[in-house]
């Protein structure tokens, strides 16, 4: 049984020096010359020149250019995104896993493993476009720590637009709840459900903010802000409205309950109205199966319901 791994060590080992010795090669005997780059974003505009041979993110870095690497250059993130607008040679294998069709075809490379060996036009997209890509490209499971997998999951869909600045108040709003929470052990949870309490949801420019002013990675907030069924990355209602959909209540009639509040409200299940009155969302259990069928408006309990009382409990609030 040894001797037939035999071969593949020896076939292992000679493939590793040649490596090695391809990768000396490009270091000590290939000079590259001085390269500049050109690089945009949506704020800034910018020009250097760096002596070729060295990666992309390096001389960015070196540059002051502030750029996502969380994987410290290892290439096994996929944050460290650019748009080539010319320069930067043939994608590797390693880069594949982590660029759709589309990106691949807008020029999007890997900043660690882009060599710099001529010169280079290069746009830096905002960080969260380049997370949200990743999670319509299903290149990465969201349940887990942020490690990169190809998978079969639903598309999650996002619009394609410019990402939102924060503004001036909002800051002190969000430096205020931080500023709180500085002695907390854990303090993200906490942080994030007070803004979720204050907004009705996590907006974008806003979780940026708490990644910054926490000194923790965006993709750790991002992933616990997606993860919890309690916080929305869209605005919802004045009034939450969650109609219980488990095992008691369904017994009861909670699909005619859910079916009668979509149809006045004008919404289906997971929407918000126009007037940011009413969120509807059907949940899992409330834990109040004594009341079923029953449903929350908030912190607002209300059970043993009927086809009937539905638009008596949507005036009530409506009127508020």
């Amino acid at each position: 049984m040894l001797s037939m791994f035999i071969p593949v060590g020896i076939i292992s080992g000679i493939l590793f020096a040649i490596t090695l010795l391809l990768i000396l090669a490009d270091r000590l005997l290939v000079s590259y010359g001085e390269c500049k780059i050109l690089f945009k974003t949506e704020d800034d505009e910018k020009e250097f020149t760096v002596h070729g041979g060295t990666t992309l993110l390096s001389a960015l870095i070196t540059n002051n250019i502030k750029i996502s690497a969380p994987c410290g250059g290892r290439g096994s993130c996929g944050y460290c995104k650019v748009q080539l607008a010319s320069g930067g040679g043939s994608m590797l294998p390693t880069e594949e896993i982590f660029i759709s069709k589309e990106e691949e075809e807008a020029g999007t490379r890997l900043a660690c493993q882009v060599k710099v060996k001529e010169d280079l036009e290069i746009f830096i997209p905002d960080l969260i476009t380049s997370v949200k890509s990743m999670v319509k490209n299903k290149s990465f499971d969201t349940s887990l720590d942020w490690k990169f997998i190809l998978k079969n999951e639903p598309d999650i869909i996002f619009e394609d637009k410019k990402p939102e600045k924060l503004k001036k108040k909002d800051k002190e709003i969000v430096e205020d709840i931080v500023s709180r929470y500085s002695n907390t052990a854990g303090p993200m949870m906490p942080i994030l459900q007070e803004i979720n309490e204050h907004y009705k949801y996590l907006p974008e420019p806003v979780l940026k903010s708490v990644a910054e002013q926490t000194d923790t990675p965006l993709s750790k907030v991002y992933r616990i802000a997606t993860f919890y069924n309690a916080f929305s990355l869209k605005p919802r209602g004045k009034y939450q409205v969650s109609i219980c959909t488990g095992t008691a209540c369904h017994v009861k009639g909670s699909a005619d309950i859910l079916a009668a509040f979509e149809e006045e409200l004008n919404i289906k299940s997971g929407e918000t109205t126009e007037d940011m009155h009413f969120t509807l969302d059907a949940v899992r259990c409330i834990g109040c199966c004594g009341l079923a069928p029953v449903l929350t408006i908030n912190e607002d309990v209300h059970g043993l319901l009927t086809v009937k009382k539905v638009k008596e409990i949507i005036d009530i609030y409506r009127g508020k």
